[in-house]
């Protein structure tokens, strides 16, 4: 691709162009995706920018159907670079927007670079760092985990000497600057921590980003959620709370079974959690956009677990759930944030009076291998549920694909979207659809045989075949097996 590849228009003039400015969007896939094509249906003209962190691999992740006419495509090399490609289209530009994790430190700059409204540079690394971001976060006052930023051995063992941990023993091990739940390891003893932050050292994580540093944390046991929400000119709202539902399976500690869409009344603690998260967004000057933030809520309150600076991710398969509940999304409030601020003054503070209620189910494999058959009966089932909205099943799903034993965010496989005005019918639609998943709604004929080097050497330690029973087993194993691999293949 050449640094800018211009996509014709109806409209070549420019100066009919420069009476529309256009957003540019960085990184648009996953929830990206969803953003642009929603605007562009609003008749809002896109310019994309993929960002110098953004592997290639990464920017085909985009769900059929979410196609857009592009304006131009750019790629970054520098501020400078973008900003002239954009000026020999002759059009100005109104915003810049996040598409994806990738592009988080691309957009604040060009933000800058294009003069626009955004959240400024000075807390820009904070806001893709997660170290950086709970220093911020407790130096405010805020509660954070307690935690170590490890890149060598003796950081570990400085971690583990230092602070005290619960019994029986549990800590956290995670890339610093990750995505969804790629890498990130609850350890039962020091040598799991020992083991794990070697396995991380000096690796890529799902994003094709390099792993420079590792996180060390404490374990925080309370129930998780999810805050997603969106800001303009300082205001925030909390568009959707979402309860996580992870249990161990498949020798994995937190395997995601679901969520749930909560209005704000739902428990006690709610209003507390959202007002603590506001605080948060405020720490790490964040003025406009979508934020993803991950809460526990502890005895001692709601602690950090980080904020995600960019939309809510999955490829947005949870956007048909929040639009029947809520009548809004956190895709349809971030363009309003910044092209129709009235009506972002309009919405709720947060979520209340759901319309119906709703949960996300998702898809898990059991085993790594070829899909020899999938149980029809068992999927019709779960679409004739009262409370069955729709659902998104990965293209591999059928017979003859590829399938990857579900141990993390990163192996789930699709999922079933529920919703219902009775919140009976929902819980009882959403467990039913849960057993027929754990039975198994395809067979799978499990992988026995180690890859080839040049194999192993590509892929990453969730595509690969099952080694041991254990998921963490897993893991260690493959990459001692690479490090010998790669070993042997210099000496």
């Amino acid at each position: 691709m050449s640094s800018i590849d211009i996509v014709r228009t109806s409209s070549p003039d420019s100066v009919i162009l420069s009476r529309n400015p256009v957003i540019v969007v960085v990184d648009p896939v996953s929830t990206g995706a969803c953003l642009a094509h929603h605007m562009a249906s609003q008749g809002q003209r896109l310019i994309r920018v993929w960002s110098d962190a953004c592997p290639d691999g990464i920017k085909q992740h985009t769900k059929a159907g979410l196609e857009v006419d592009w304006l131009a495509t750019i790629q970054y090399t520098s501020v400078a670079s973008v900003v002239a490609a954009v000026a020999k289209i002759g059009t100005p530009v109104a915003d810049v927007m996040v598409g994806c994790e990738t592009g988080v430190l691309c957009a604040d700059l060009l933000v800058e670079g294009f003069g626009v409204r955004g959240n400024g540079l000075a807390k820009s690394s904070a806001r893709r760092n997660k170290a950086e971001q709970s220093a911020l976060v407790r130096s405010a006052g805020l509660d954070a985990p307690i935690e170590h930023l490890a890149t060598t051995a003796s950081d570990v063992e400085a971690f583990l000497s230092q602070h005290t941990f619960p019994s029986p023993f549990r800590a956290v091990v995670k890339p610093v600057e990750g995505a969804g739940s790629d890498g990130v390891t609850i350890c039962n003893s020091p040598d799991e921590v020992r083991t794990a932050f070697s396995t991380l050292e000096g690796t890529k994580n799902v994003l094709g980003l390099h792993n420079y540093a590792v996180l060390l944390q404490e374990y925080l046991k309370g129930e998780e959620y999810v805050v997603d929400c969106v800001s303009c000119d300082g205001e925030h709202k909390c568009v959707a709370i979402w309860k996580y539902d992870k249990r161990e399976a498949n020798g994995a500690p937190v395997v995601y079974y679901g969520m749930r869409l909560l209005s704000i009344d739902a428990e006690p603690a709610l209003r507390n959690m959202v007002a603590y998260v506001e605080s948060v967004l405020t720490t790490l000057g964040i003025r406009y956009g979508a934020m993803h933030v991950e809460v526990k809520l502890e005895a001692r309150g709601p602690v950090l677990v980080e904020v995600n600076a960019r939309l809510h991710g999955g490829e947005g398969i949870w956007l048909p759930i929040a639009n029947a509940c809520l009548g809004y999304t956190q895709v349809t409030t971030m363009y309003d944030a910044y092209r129709n601020e009235s009506k972002f003054a309009r919405l709720p503070h947060a979520p209340v009076n759901l319309r119906r209620h709703g949960a996300w189910v998702t898809v898990r494999s059991n085993a790594t291998g070829t899909i020899v058959a999938m149980d029809e009966a068992r999927i019709e089932a779960i679409r004739a549920l009262p409370s069955y909205l729709d659902d998104y099943l990965s293209p591999h799903i059928c017979p003859g694909g590829h399938v990857t034993m579900t141990i993390d965010a990163c192996t789930v496989h699709g999922c079933f979207n529920l919703a219902h005005a009775d919140a009976a019918q929902l819980a009882k639609d959403y467990e039913y659809a849960q057993s027929l998943i754990d039975g198994g709604i395809f067979t799978v004929q499990p992988e026995t045989l180690l890859p080839s080097a040049a194999e192993a050497l590509s892929q990453t330690p969730a595509q690969l075949p099952t080694f041991t029973e254990s998921a963490f087993a897993v893991k260690v194993e493959y990459e001692a097996w690479v490090r010998e691999q790669r070993a042997a293949a210099s000496a």
